[in-house]
């Protein structure tokens, strides 16, 4: 027996020492290969050798962090823990200029303004990253762009960290915290939709979330409530997460005060029943905090108030029941891609946690959690707080207004994943009765290598999900910094965006938006869209007098590579460059500019 034990931990030993081993030279490797030019695939693109020593690492946290106990488990779940940073870290470990190609220039522009003092974070709705990334920049003396990325790998971080220990403190099990940090490596609520690994308040609001869980129920289990005058050293902890939560972005707060408000109600109508709920301390308080933060910042702000009567409005005027899903369902199949087989790569991880949370709801409001009345009352915490989220979800997704049910499905997801690693935990505990324990935990095992490998490449977007890289290089801002500097009266016109976006990381969101320098797109002009056999140099020429066409090298290799040619095709690329009254202005290797000359065109 003692043979066995001491094999077993040179088995650990040997394993965790591949492991640090291998993701230690991953991340060198990484480190060491800096992008030369702009990255359609960040999947592609990365060395194998970072690929395969971060596999490895997560392949000895899996089975290391399962069938062992002790300091060798807690080892093996820092080894994949750290991992999945690296591997959610890749634009902060290959030392890209920036990454996120659209909202999150925006946010650059924004971060920008604070920085030179041209706005306030009083003007701004969420300017939490905002203000962190102009901290770590100040700080550090690194470049902004740099300073967010080091933002969103802390959030992360965050993410990676409390997701576990959240789940400790609702169930005091270790197997379940275990499961809970192994599910954390899948990033279930990254579903690239709304929710992505980039500049985006609302996606670091979700990712911050778990903290705050990590707090509630710490508040609702620890007997720390005298230790000062007014409150508890958590529910101060508490106060102050909320407040951050909200300045990160007010949406996700608000789910938070829904998730709250549904946990009270329980624990009102648990007084009644008689159930472990009833004997938590109320969160009333807190969840008067929560409101009172929000009230007090949201309604200041135009843009909050306006998403909530837009979304009335679209109710009152009639349902459009997933209108995006359909449009995008019909462009896939045009470049030969299928619907069904992306939801599978986006969202199979996260049904399958829906399924589990869904079982294990019903268990908990049926009473068959008796094992333990915190366990009970968690799930039915979280099951409750589900619904109104889940209620909102269905009014977004109705009147398709902006993706926004996606926001709240990220939001679900973050809950889902402590329910569905509760639920795998009970899972292998029944197992373990009709197997060996070392036979359950191994099958889980195997479970969580399948769903590591189908969620490790959903992290990013990629032509995997028919969508390119959100690489920013230098040399595409850049280009459109000498574009904007050397441009005439003429505007900008982009490819499918109107590249304004650009000039806002360029010139700041408050001289972007002053200049408007960037109008329009050829793909969302009204009068003359100049997409499929419309996307020819003669065309623009004609109907796209006295303006700059301005275009990324991202852009180029997204139409040809990742849509097949759909709606601009290589040859009509190639066009750009034959048609009389329409001159390449600007060139850089990072970006393209085109003029076109009225006189030209009058003449001809």
């Amino acid at each position: 027996m003692a043979s066995d034990t001491h094999d077993s931990r040179r088995w650990e030993k040997g394993a965790l020492l591949v492991g640090f081993v291998s993701l230690a030279a991953a991340v060198l490797v990484a480190h060491g290969s800096p992008p030369e030019s702009y990255e359609l695939s960040i999947y592609a693109e990365t060395p194998l050798s970072f690929w395969l020593g971060t596999g490895a690492a997560l392949l000895v946290a899996v089975f290391v962090g399962l069938q062992s106990e002790g300091r060798p488990r807690k080892l093996a779940l820092a080894l994949g823990g750290v991992a999945a940073l690296a591997i959610a870290s890749i634009p902060v470990l290959r030392s890209y200029y920036f990454f996120g190609a659209g909202d999150s220039l925006t946010h650059l522009g924004w971060a920008k303004d604070i920085a030179a003092g041209r706005m306030s974070t009083l003007d701004l709705l969420y300017p939490g990253t905002h203000t962190i990334a102009v901290f770590l920049a100040d700080a550090t003396g690194m470049g902004l762009n740099r300073a967010i990325l080091v933002m969103i790998m802390a959030f992360n971080a965050v993410f990676l960290v409390f997701l576990p220990l959240a789940t400790w403190r609702m169930t005091q099990s270790k197997l379940a915290s275990a499961i809970a940090a192994l599910s954390g490596f899948l990033f279930v609520p990254i579903t690239n939709i709304s929710v992505f690994q980039m500049a985006h308040p609302t996606s670091q609001a979700i990712l911050f979330l778990p903290l705050v869980l990590f707090l509630l129920a710490r508040y609702l289990t620890e007997a720390d409530r005298d230790d000062l005058l007014v409150g508890t050293p958590t529910g101060l902890l508490m106060a102050v997460s909320s407040a951050a939560i909200v300045l990160i972005h007010p949406q996700q707060a608000l789910n938070v005060l829904f998730v709250f408000a549904a946990m009270l109600g329980l624990q009102v109508v648990a007084k009644w029943w008689g159930t472990r709920e009833g004997d938590h301390p109320l969160l009333a308080l807190q969840t008067a905090l929560v409101a009172g933060i929000f009230l007090v910042w949201a309604p200041r702000h135009e843009r909050a108030s306006g998403a909530a009567s837009a979304l009335v409005n679209m109710i009152l005027n009639g349902p459009e029941v997933g209108g995006e899903v359909t449009q995008q369902a019909v462009s896939l199949s045009a470049i030969g891609g299928s619907f069904t087989m992306l939801f599978l790569k986006l969202f199979f991880v996260a049904v399958v946690f829906l399924a589990l949370a869904g079982l294990l709801v019903l268990s908990g409001f049926l009473g068959r959690i008796d094992d333990s009345p915190d366990v009970s009352a968690f799930v039915r915490y979280l099951g409750l707080g589900l619904v109104p989220i889940g209620m909102l979800f269905v009014a977004y997704f109705v009147v398709s207004y902006e993706k926004l049910h996606f926001r709240q499905l990220g939001f679900m997801l973050v809950l889902v994943t402590i329910l569905g690693a509760i639920a795998l935990s009970r899972v292998v505990e029944g197992l373990s009765t009709r197997f060996s324990q070392r036979s359950a935990r191994t099958m889980l095992g195997v479970v969580m290598v399948v769903l590591l490998a189908v969620s490790v490449p959903t992290v990013y977007q990629s032509p995997y999900m028919y969508q390119s890289s959100s690489h920013v290089t230098e040399a595409q801002m850049d280009g459109y910094e000498t574009a904007v500097e050397h441009k005439g009266s003429a505007a900008f016109v982009g490819i499918r965006g109107s590249g304004e976006r650009w000039t806002d990381g360029v010139l700041g969101y408050q001289e972007s938006r002053k200049r408007k320098v960037a109008r329009g797109s050829l793909y969302a002009s009204e009068e003359h869209p100049a997409v499929d056999e419309n996307f020819t140099g003669e065309y623009i020429s004609r109907h796209y007098e006295d303006r700059y066409l301005a275009y990324t090298d991202r852009a180029k290799q997204q139409d040809l590579q990742v849509y097949k040619g759909f709606r601009f095709d290589r040859q009509g690329f190639r066009s750009l460059d034959s048609t009389p009254g329409l001159s390449r202005v600007q060139a850089n290797g990072g970006m393209q500019v085109y003029l076109t000359d009225s006189e030209t065109n009058s003449t001809a």
